[in-house]
This record gives C-alpha cells, structure tokens and sequence, in this order.
C-alpha cells in the first residue's frame, strides 16, 4: 500500500512540474508569437527583443529535446502498474 502511495505522489509532483513547464511554455509562445507579428507589420524590433529572437530559435528544439529526455527518466522510476510493488515489499525469491 505504502508503495501505490509514493507511486501516487511521484505522479502527482511530475504532474505539477508539467503544469509549471506548460505556463513556461505559454508564456514563451506568447512572447515569441508577438514578436513575429510584430515583424511581420513591419515594425522594427529593438535590440533585446531581437537578440532574445535569434538566441530562441534553436532553442524549442532544445526544450523539446529536454522535456523527452526528462520524461524518459521519469518513466524509469516510477512504474505506473498497479499490481507491482517496491522491491523492499516483496519476499525474497
């Protein structure tokens, strides 16, 4: 029981962690779709907003590379069966 318990909370805090990486997200599209149209009416962008332009380009690749990256670990330590329990709750074999 002990086990569907942690299970439940690792699930629960990578759940909040995706909730927090998606406002990131939204913030990140929003800012950089505003720039876009910004660009494309022909309004001039300053400096900061053109250097964060060009250093955000590869960088959604980057995040998406990231997040599958961190997504996999998390895969690795928590199983999400139901029926499988910690190893310290079984006998030994």
């Amino acid at each position: 029981m002990l086990g569907m318990k942690v299970k439940g909370v690792v699930l629960l805090l990578g759940l909040e962690i995706l909730s927090q990486k998606r406002a990131k997200d939204v913030a990140y599209h929003w800012e950089k779709m505003l720039l876009c149209k910004q660009e494309e009416a022909g309004i001039q962008l300053n400096a900061e907003q053109a250097d964060w332009r060009d250093d955000t380009d590869d960088e959604s690749d980057d995040q998406e590379l990231e997040a599958h990256y961190m997504y996999m670990a998390k895969l690795q330590q928590v199983s999400l069966n139901v029926d499988s329990g910690p190893i310290f709750d079984k006998e030994p074999e």
